[in-house]
């Protein structure tokens, strides 16, 4: 079987076979060009193919194209925001490269300048001002000789335009990063179910744990106390019998991502929510969570809004479970909720506070005496 491998663009078209391995002849590297070179590169001339280098390498004294171009062209103006320009030589380099104590200009002006950091975008270093990119605040590497970059976040540190603070308040990282199967935060925050595309699946009890979610519906436990049993998660829930150890019915959360693919996890095919081009599940009006017809009014709360229980009518809502909790809810004014809380927080009588829709549902009793914010999330055992 071929395996896959990925090499640097810049490997591409270079004269020289870079796919070969042991066992494997793959010359594909030089027999297939890249089809565009991106902004960020320079295209080296070429009758064979298109060959793609980085901005940084023209002018930088060494030949890098095979005809030589790349020191001989004068590649215009640099780009404002992620570049800076030489004073001569008119070389481009990545701005987090200057002052960063390595001469990247023949001029050395990149070691001599001092750079107006872009707001939103870069982070200034507190010793002698180099621009770093915002995302490589507190990554545990220190970037900034003094480790300014590195310090811990102020409890009223706000992030930026585009980034998603970390539950841990330890940093701010690019919304990009969201649910890629990696934690960049450390407590598994930029990695959970209330991703649009999830690719992990954060242990209820247990933050610092992600598993796969393909793990959190099989017939093992992953999770201390069967918390991946997903009994009392939000958003789209079925049945799925297993042949496994006990074969036992459970009931699996299927993340949004799933439910847009022609493969069904529940034994009623119900996620399948985009079956032949049309849309056969409901949404909740936070318009985000998919969930299926048979979760409305089933005295289950779904939708993190409590749409899917709070809005069934009188009659079919006097009939559930939930009903408690939705009279709960401050909708208008007049509303003996609404005489305690703001509009949409619920009002917890037995413990005389309010609390926010957010808190219902999260795996947290905010309302110890009734419970009434933790008690209508869970499923029946099957």
């Amino acid at each position: 079987m071929h395996s896959l491998r990925c090499l640097p663009r810049y490997k591409v078209m270079d004269g020289k076979v870079n796919c070969n391995a042991t066992f494997i002849k793959d010359s594909s590297d030089e027999e297939v060009s890249l089809p565009v070179c991106f902004d960020s590169e320079f295209q080296c001339k070429s009758s064979k193919g298109v060959r793609c280098i980085p901005r940084e390498w023209v002018n930088d004294g060494e030949r890098d194209c095979q005809l030589g171009e790349d020191e001989q062209t004068d590649i215009g103006p640099c780009f404002n925001q992620t570049e800076f320009q030489c004073s001569s030589g008119g070389r481009c380099i990545p701005r987090y490269r200057v002052l960063d104590g390595f001469p990247d200009c023949a001029d050395r002006s990149d070691e001599t300048t001092s750079l107006t950091c872009i707001p939103n975008i870069e982070f200034r270093c507190r010793d002698n001002g180099r621009c770093i990119p915002r995302s490589w605040k507190r990554d545990t590497l220190y970037n900034c000789l003094d480790g300014s970059d590195e310090i811990a976040m102020l409890g009223n540190e706000t992030c930026a335009g585009g980034e998603f603070r970390c539950h841990n308040a330890k940093r701010c990282i690019p919304l990009e990063l969201l649910c890629d199967g990696m934690d960049h935060c450390g407590d598994c925050s930029d990695e959970v179910e209330s991703c649009s595309e999830p690719r992990m699946f954060r242990c209820p009890s247990e933050p610092d744990k992600c598993i796969h979610w393909s793990y959190s519906c099989d017939p093992y436990i992953d999770c201390i106390n069967s918390t991946d049993d997903q009994k009392s998660l939000l958003g789209f829930k079925c049945s799925k019998k297993h042949d496994g150890l006990d074969n036992k019915e459970k009931y699996c959360s299927i993340p949004r991502f799933n439910l847009m693919d022609e493969y069904s996890n529940c034994d009623d095919q119900s996620d399948r929510c985009y079956k032949n081009g049309t849309f056969m599940c409901t949404t909740c009006l936070d318009k985000q969570t998919i969930i299926a017809h048979r979760q409305i009014c089933d005295g289950i709360v779904d939708c993190p809004d409590l749409t899917d229980e709070c809005l069934c009518g009188e009659a079919t809502l006097a009939a559930t479970r939930t009903q408690p909790l939705c009279s709960s809810v401050c909708y208008d004014p007049g509303e003996e909720a609404c005489k305690h809380c703001e509009r949409g927080e619920i009002w917890c009588a037995a413990d005389e506070k309010c609390i926010k829709r957010t808190q219902v549902c999260d795996h947290i009793i905010d309302c110890p005496r009734s419970g009434i914010d933790e008690k209508w999330c869970s499923l029946p055992d099957v």
